[in-house]
């Protein structure tokens, strides 16, 4: 059942792409047929759905439905526009940067990325350039500065080893995992050619339009959202937008029409499958085939790769560090050796993050649900621009695997 589980995943993404259905429904479909064939009640796909991530999702979609509809958002694009449409290039390096202080002081990668990246994609759809390229800069540069000792992925990974009785390693492991986010966006940004971004001809002038006094109370809950509260993300949009509307700021009735309901169904569907074939054993079954293959040489890149592999399909805060970090003392006394646990530390945070970009995590959804939104996507799109995505994701958890192999952290904390 464990092989069959894995393979029953492969299937429902081949057939959406066969007949041009969406991944969620086969999902959901095929995931009740593998429920009965293991003899479990149907409660287990009922718990798989990803509450937390499907109103996370929802309410900054809406929330940003709104603002798209009252062209808030494209006007301040193009006011950021103005400002460097001599060096268009350097649009990505600017949102990773904003991203990763952001994120660095304080509101942690799922509050940033839930703004940025909804951000990215509308400035690259006004630039008419990648809007991939923008959303996964904003991406990495949210999860690398989530790393930072005063944010979420810190603060568990400083609790986590305080129980370990390894205090002040936390300042170390952020160095390290800054410099793996670094060396990745900055391959991204190579091979997605960013580098190579131009701005249009009619683009050359915008910027000197005046906002309203609708956009300018949109911008001003745009900025509480980031700045002061540190809540639940999807409640705060929820709350922000009924404030809009109440004040007369946005539109009640279209911004519904603006969420992208069939990335929600794809993403929910395949969490529910993923649910399952957790249940089944298949996931364990890949990730103890990776950590029982370590040595010394390998143990930092094998520890990235599990790392990696493993927040594909769970929370990394919430079940890949807890389930990872207090094994590392273990692993490294039976490696021997000179491991470090800094190193190990690196690994595990370093890939566990970037595999954010994945469809399955709340970055990656979010980016294929603001593109969806942004422009018009078909069923094969979605299934495309998914696939991509995954594919992005796996490169980054290989590029930190390699960084692990090289020892690239020893080049940054000694």
């Amino acid at each position: 059942m464990q092989t069959i589980s894995l393979l029953v995943l492969i299937v429902a993404i081949a057939i959406g792409f066969w007949k041009n259905i969406n991944v969620g429904i086969v999902s959901l479909a095929l995931g009740f047929i593998l429920t009965a064939a293991m003899g479990i009640s149907v409660k287990v796909l009922v718990a798989g759905f990803p509450t937390k991530l499907f109103l996370t999702l929802l309410g900054t979609m809406y929330f940003f439905a709104l603002l798209q509809d009252n062209q808030t958002l494209e006007l301040l694009s193009r006011k950021i526009i103005s400002l460097f449409k001599t060096r268009p290039f350097l649009m990505p390096v600017v949102i990773y940067v904003v991203s990763y202080v952001m994120s660095a002081a304080g509101p942690g990668a799922i509050s940033v990325q839930s703004v940025m990246v909804i951000f990215a994609v509308s400035l690259a759809v006004q630039m008419k350039a990648n809007p991939i390229l923008m959303a996964v800069m904003a991406i990495l540069g949210a999860v690398g500065g989530t790393a930072s000792p005063i944010a979420l992925t810190g603060i568990i990974v400083k609790d986590l080893t305080a129980s370990l009785h390894v205090p002040g390693i936390a300042v170390p492991v952020f160095y390290g995992v800054t410099a793996a986010n670094v060396f990745i966006a900055a391959i991204f940004y190579v091979v997605l050619g960013g580098y190579r971004m131009t701005l249009d001809a009619n683009l050359q002038n915008v910027g000197g339009e005046a906002f309203t006094r609708e956009q300018k109370i949109c911008l001003a809950a745009l900025v509480v959202m980031v700045v002061i509260f540190r809540m639940d993300v999807g409640f705060v949009s929820f709350f922000l937008a009924f404030l809009l509307m109440l004040v007369g700021a946005a539109d009640k009735k279209r911004p519904v029409k603006l969420v992208p309901w069939n990335v929600l169904i794809l993403i929910c569907g395949i969490s529910v499958l993923m649910s399952v074939i957790k249940k089944a054993g298949g996931i364990k079954l890949l990730a103890d085939l990776l950590a029982s293959l370590m040595t010394e040489g390998t143990a930092a890149g094998l520890i990235a790769a599990t790392a990696g592999f493993m927040s594909w399909f769970s929370s990394a805060n919430g079940v890949v560090f807890p389930t990872l970090i207090p094994t590392l003392p273990e692993i490294i006394a039976k490696v021997g050796g000179e491991l470090r646990l800094v190193d190990m530390l690196v690994s595990v945070v370093g890939a566990a993050t970037v595999a954010g970009i994945s469809p399955l995590s709340t970055g990656g959804s979010l980016i294929m649900a603001t593109v969806a939104q942004n422009e018009v996507a078909s069923s094969e799109d979605l299934s495309k621009m998914f696939l991509k995505l995954f594919l992005l994701s796996f490169c980054a958890v290989m590029l930190v695997v390699v960084f692990s192999l090289v020892g690239g952290t020893k080049l940054i904390v000694y």
